[in-house]
This record gives C-alpha cells, structure tokens and sequence, in this order.
C-alpha cells in the first residue's frame, strides 16, 4: 500500500502534468488526503465503490458539509481513480447533500456606489482600481489581479480592452476597458514598471512565474516587461510549484479583505462581495443577453439568463389591481 506523500504526489504530478491551475492542485490534494486518512478507518474488503460512498456519506450526514462541498469532494476523488490510478469508479450510491436552488442577487447602483466611496487603497492593494475592474467588465475575482501587462490592449476598440487568459474553462476572452478606468490603469502600468526596473536592478535573478513550459521554451521570457504582472505584489515569494524566488501578483485575497472591510464601512456587510459585484455587472448591463454571455465567458446562455429577472419585472400585482 502506498503512502499517503506518496499517493499525493502521484496526484501533484498528474495535475502539473494536465496543466491545471494550482487552486485545483491544492483542493484536490486536499480532498484525497482527507479520503485517504478516511480510508485507514475502514475495513480493507471494502471495495473503492464502497469506500467513497462511506466517505461522502459521512461527509452529507456527520459533516454537514454544503453540497458543492460534497460535489467537490467526490470530484477530487474520481480524478484519483480515473486520471492517477487509472482504475475508474463504477457506481457510486451515497447519501448526498442536497444542492439548494439560489436565485443570483446583485447589489443596486446605490450600493456599489457607497461601497466605492468606502473602499481604502493600501501600499500593496489598488483596490479601487481592482473593483471597478470587477464591476465595470464583469470580471470573477482572480482574473484583474493576474492581467499582466500584454494583456492590456490599449489600441484595441474605443477605449481598449483587457485580454483575460485561461479563465474558467481555460477559455480566453476580451472585455472593453471602461472609459473610468483608463487614466487609473495607465498609472498602474507606470507603478509596476516602476517596481519591474528595480527587480531588474536588484533582483536580476528574480522573475514571474510563467504558465505551462513557457519558461523552458523562452527562459528570458520571465524577466520581460510584456509578461510582468500589471498588479505585482509588494516582495518576492518562493514558487509553490517550482520552488524559485519569483514576483508573484496581488492575492485575490488581499482584494477580498479590502472589499470586506468597504462593505463594513459601509453598511454593506452580507451584501457585497468580489463575485457579487460580477452579479451587479451582469445586472446593470444594457447588453443583449448573447453579448453579455461572451462578456462574462459563459458557455451556455442559460447561465447567462439566471441573472435577469424579466418574469419578475413584468408581473401584475393583484394587490395593487384590488386597490387601484
């Protein structure tokens, strides 16, 4: 039997190998390294079918784990069968967490504009800058934080536009840059720079990480200014991947901390989050619905549409009829 190290690294290595984003690197192994202390608790007859269904069953009932939880639990643990061991999962029969139908709510224009007024930017966190971003194209927390300076596309339509690479889905997009935030972006650009020149100084062995083989095919690649990030943290870190001294970006993180304390500030707690301002966006768009399903990178128009409310808008009021 082999090791728990062992069996995640087996994992680490299958993930690295299929290029998945190091967040799905670090659930899953999260995930099967809870299945796998799990497993030492259960009798050895007990097939893989068995034993999964044990383990998410305890997961719905002793747990109380949300559904999405569950789901992503039990994802982790058919890509070990499936994609490490090589040896798929027949069926699987085990109690799960019921998954609730939540209707997609969405702050007013009032809110996002008190939660604006409230927003502090700090040494390390632009943040007035990152939630425009979020809210004036509809971007998902991690994406205006990993832009890197190519990715700004200053000569492209009107105002610009923001390439947002390998989303989710591993799916690419273009959003137009909002007039508002043109002279903040430029001025970001000039910090970062700033920041690129002294790394080159100082550090001239440091660099940011690179996606895929990009290092190994254009080693120079990581220390040029087109690849720098347009948002780079405040010092260097050691690559979880690779081990090496790099400059990493702003941490979602850090955006969602400063979103938090705003929305304390301003009476917006439970209300306003980084992914609710996507939500607000896609509310507040005057798109038609196919064009705001690119804008948002959706693939199916169904997803899309759970942000409006049309039925809702149109529907008489039989109170108001019995008293008009």
């Amino acid at each position: 039997m082999k090791s728990r190290d062992d069996v995640l690294q087996m994992v680490r290595k299958r993930i690295r190998l299929l290029h998945y984003a190091y967040s799905t690197e670090d659930v899953y192994g999260h995930w099967i390294g809870r299945f796998y202390d799990f497993c030492l608790s259960q009798p050895d007859d007990l097939t893989p079918e068995q034993k999964t269904e044990a383990f998410l069953t305890d997961l719905a009932l002793h747990q109380r784990v949300a559904a999405r939880t569950q789901s992503q639990a039990f994802a982790a643990v058919l890509f070990l069968y499936k994609d490490v061991l090589k040896r798929p999962l027949g069926d699987v029969s085990a109690l799960r967490a019921k998954r609730p139908t939540h209707e997609r709510v969405a702050p007013s224009r009032n809110q996002v504009r008190d939660l604006r007024q409230a927003l502090e930017d700090t040494p390390g966190t632009p943040a007035r800058l990152l939630v425009d971003l979020l809210y004036g194209c509809g971007l998902r927390v991690s994406e205006p934080v990993e832009l890197r300076i190519k990715d700004v596309l200053w000569n492209e339509g009107p105002t610009g536009q923001l390439m947002i690479r390998g989303a989710k889905g591993g799916k690419d997009r273009r959003v137009p840059i909002p007039t508002a935030c043109l002279a903040p972006l430029r001025l970001q650009a000039t910090k970062a720079q700033a920041i690129w020149k002294q790394d080159r100084l100082q550090f001239p062995g440091v660099g940011v990480p690179l996606p895929h083989r990009f290092a190994t095919k254009y080693p120079n690649a990581r220390f040029e200014w087109p690849w720098f990030w347009l948002f780079p943290a405040e010092s260097h870190c050691d690559d979880p991947r690779s081990g090496e001294r790099v400059r990493y970006h702003v941490l979602p993180e850090a955006l969602q901390r400063a979103v938090r304390r705003a929305a304390i500030k301003a009476g917006l707690c439970g209300i306003v989050t980084p992914h609710v301002l996507r939500h607000a966006y896609a509310t507040h768009s005057r798109e038609s619905l196919d064009a705001l399903r690119r804008l948002l990178g959706h693939s199916s128009i169904e997803t899309t549409a759970g942000y409006l409310h049309p039925e809702v808008d149109r529907a008489s009021n039989p109170l108001d009829d019995l008293l008009a």
